[in-house]
């Protein structure tokens, strides 16, 4: 019988022989909300298409659990915009709607924003060294061309300056907005080649930030997340239609 991987060490999974992925189970209660982060997260790495059917049992038996929880998760997920469940068909990946992605590309820029300016005025040093330490990391994943690496240390980096700001509130709101976001600069990316000059936005972000330069770190924010706005939009051929309607965040 084949073993299987047990999450251990704050819930990563640790990896047993047997199968090419192995299950991944979990141990407390509830359960679903357990499973809920691995799904959440292969969907935001496009494990599955839009538009794919997931496979359901196939997913129950990676995690070792009956359809009870496995379907809880699937109706969260489906709250969360990421699947639809359809009836007879089962939980099928939403498509990624171009000026639906405009809207949340707006909405999370101004969150950013706000995060931002308030951690260069605050200076919480637990946030400074986890910023600087995500900054340096992502600049050696540029230089090494590690471009899976480079966007799992960007998205930490964005979240690093949110949770930052210590407001429950907007870190709630981000999360959400920031799941489809990454989904689709993700797919986006996919083969996107990754050079040393992806970084420089955020080492100007980390600097007017450390400065304690509330409105340059605002602004630097602002013109960063307006280039993932146009290279993610333009991928999708919505690059015009955003600029006209005014959905793509200004670079000041």
């Amino acid at each position: 019988m084949a073993l299987r991987s047990k999450l251990v060490n704050g819930g990563h999974p640790r990896k047993e022989p047997g199968g090419a992925r192995g299950r991944r189970v979990v141990s407390k209660e509830p359960i679903h909300e357990q499973i809920l982060p691995h799904i959440r997260r292969d969907l935001v790495l496009n494990r599955w298409a839009p538009g794919e059917r997931l496979p359901e049992m196939e997913l129950c038996d990676e995690f070792g659990v009956s359809r009870t929880p496995m379907r809880d998760v699937l109706k969260i997920l489906e709250v969360e915009g990421l699947v639809e469940l359809v009836p007879h068909v089962g939980a099928v990946v939403t498509q990624m709607d171009p000026p639906d992605l405009a809207e949340k590309i707006e909405v999370l820029s101004g969150l950013e924003q706000i995060a931002a300016m308030k951690v260069a005025r605050v200076q919480p040093q637990f946030a400074l060294k986890e910023i600087s330490r995500l900054q340096r990391a992502m600049s050696q994943a540029a230089r090494d061309s590690q471009v899976s690496k480079y966007y799992q240390l960007n998205d930490e980096f964005h979240r690093a300056i949110v949770v930052g700001a210590d407001n429950n509130t907007l870190s709630k709101l981000h999360e959400n907005v920031m799941w489809h976001v990454s989904r689709a600069r993700n797919h986006a990316n996919e083969r996107e080649p990754l050079t040393p000059r992806a970084a420089e936005h955020h080492a100007a972000i980390v600097e007017k930030i450390m400065r304690g330069d509330a409105e340059g770190a605002g602004r630097a924010m602002r013109e960063h997340l307006h280039e993932v706005a146009e290279n993610v939009l333009a991928k999708f051929g919505n690059l015009a239609a955003a600029n006209s309607s005014g959905l793509l965040p200004e670079a000041m």
